[in-house]
């Protein structure tokens, strides 16, 4: 198993690629930040695991933004992985999964007439935009849906969360595994069967951990790299926002004196003056007052 707060890449001489990420600074960053309940913890959390390990071709900086429309309370998820090494998400509703997390609870939340939508990008393809519609699964489930629809590649993942007795959580890890074109494709369906699961967070050797499948010598170690919370907003991305709304807006901006802007994603606030948006505005012709 990969150590907490990495993401690894490994490659197996039978053809099995799989790539695992442990994001528990990550996923209790989101908690504390999005003052999150259990069950809204723990799916945020496998979101953002998701999220990690779907970035898959580090080499060229794969960045992979989800939009998980869940059609429950939550609304919808929204998390990004971007340069193989940081993450960052929020849920629209968190405050509706005050109820305690369970697993059903988690199939019942995220996937019951929901839809994913995955947005991917690196430094030799233009973004592209799939979606899958979502069956009755947990967060892994819904994946391993999506990416065998999407790629038309033999897929499986599997994504776990500890939590102590009041819903904090403390590990959060996950990984994707992936037949190769010429890899053993009767390996693959004994190691990855549905009905077997990886124990993810031991480590003492046994046979259904996930670290002893690791260590044996036909796997290779491709690639790895530190995780955390990290996000992208700035004055910058608010200003280009900004200058993009229809010019009645942006004049019904300018009634006060101040505006305050909030990061969804990591709750930054942002106060920018009347002046500062009169300097924006008019930089792209608003010709405002």
């Amino acid at each position: 198993m990969s150590e907490m707060n990495r993401i690894d890449h490994y490659l197996s001489t039978d053809g099995i690629r799989i790539t695992v990420a442990d994001v528990t600074d990550a996923a209790r960053r989101a908690q504390e930040i999005h003052h999150l309940p259990s069950l809204s913890a723990v799916i945020l959390g496998k979101v953002l695991n998701a999220a990690a390990i779907l970035a898959m071709d580090f080499k060229n900086h794969e960045g992979v933004s989800l939009k998980w429309v869940t059609n429950s309370p939550l609304g919808t998820i929204h998390a990004d992985a971007y340069e193989g090494r940081y993450v960052r998400g929020f849920i629209e509703n968190p405050d509706d999964g005050t109820i305690p997390y369970t697993p059903a609870e988690e199939a019942k939340w995220v996937s019951r007439r929901g839809k994913l939508f995955v947005t991917r990008y690196s430094l030799l393809k233009m973004p592209y935009v799939s979606a899958v519609d979502l069956s009755d699964g947990d967060t892994a489930s819904c994946v391993s849906d999506y990416i065998n629809s999407s790629d038309q590649t033999l897929s499986h993942v599997e994504i776990e969360a500890l939590t102590d007795k009041e819903g904090k959580i403390i590990r959060m890890a996950g990984f994707i595994a992936q037949l190769m074109p010429e890899g053993d494709k009767k390996l693959f369906g004994e190691l990855f069967a549905k009905d077997r699961k990886w124990d993810l967070f031991d480590e003492t050797g046994k046979e259904a951990s996930l670290s002893t499948l690791l260590n044996k010598e036909n796997y290779v170690l491709l690639g790895s790299a530190p995780v955390s919370f990290r996000c992208t907003c700035g004055e910058d991305r608010i200003k280009h926002s900004l200058q993009g709304l229809p010019l009645a807006e942006q004049q019904g901006l300018l009634d006060d004196d101040h505006i305050e802007i909030e990061c969804h994603y990591c709750g930054k606030k942002y106060e920018i003056s009347r002046e500062t948006l009169v300097k924006w505005f008019n930089e792209k012709g608003g010709n405002v007052q």
